[in-house]
């Protein structure tokens, strides 16, 4: 676990994106002007100044249990919800590695179900 006392939420996510970037596909990136994290090209995670949150993408049923659970918020910046998106509050910046954790393995599961739709249309005669 950071010592998040004495550091800027950038500072954290930053610290946990050095780590992240040892896993094979993750990258670094932008979005919004905004430093983020992708799995081969697929955003993960980043943060949102203007909510002085978290925004991990993760399943639309995740994002609902993280937000029953009181430790996130709906992603409504453009008025519209995106649904495999959640806000989570700084309150909860202690556990900010295990929900960019969650937003990588969720990321991995994608990327293996487009190969797999990959092969199978290609095998197609």
């Amino acid at each position: 676990m950071l010592d998040t006392a004495n550091f800027s939420i950038q500072d954290i996510f930053n610290t946990i994106a050095n780590k992240m970037l040892q896993h094979d596909g993750v990258e670094q990136s932008t979005m919004m002007k905004t430093p983020c994290l992708r799995y081969k090209g697929e955003f993960m995670a980043m943060i949102f100044d203007k909510a002085d949150s978290l925004i991990i993408k993760v399943s639309s049923q995740r994002v609902n249990d993280i937000i029953r659970e009181g430790k996130g918020l709906e992603f409504t910046f453009t008025k519209k919800r995106f649904s495999e998106w959640v806000l989570i509050p700084h309150t909860f910046v202690n556990d900010y590695e295990s929900f960019i954790q969650e937003s990588l393995i969720y990321a991995q599961l994608n990327s293996n179900k487009k190969t797999l739709s990959r092969k199978n249309k290609g095998s197609k005669t």
